[in-house]
């Protein structure tokens, strides 16, 4: 689809035989309306679920939190939960 982003899901899985934490991620597609033009790559969103737009697409952009520092912005970082 035309407006449709990918956005990667970050969040830590208890190991319960080693009392320890790793993380993990998801990738999910969602739809982002002509409402919110500039989201790019390493911006933070806000998703809310919806009816099923297609196949894959099941939420949409609720709300867009553009990147505060461009240097930070490495694709695999992990931010506070």
């Amino acid at each position: 689809m035309k407006n449709t982003v990918v956005v990667r899901r970050d969040y830590l899985n208890f190991i319960k035989k080693y009392r320890r934490f790793e993380k993990r991620h998801t990738n999910m597609t969602v739809h982002c309306s002509p409402a919110f033009e500039n989201v790019k790559e390493g911006d933070i969103v806000t998703i809310g679920q919806c009816r099923p737009l297609s196949k894959t697409i099941r939420f949409n952009v609720l709300e867009h939190e553009p990147a505060t520092n461009l240097s930070q912005n490495v694709k695999k970082s992990f931010r506070m939960f």
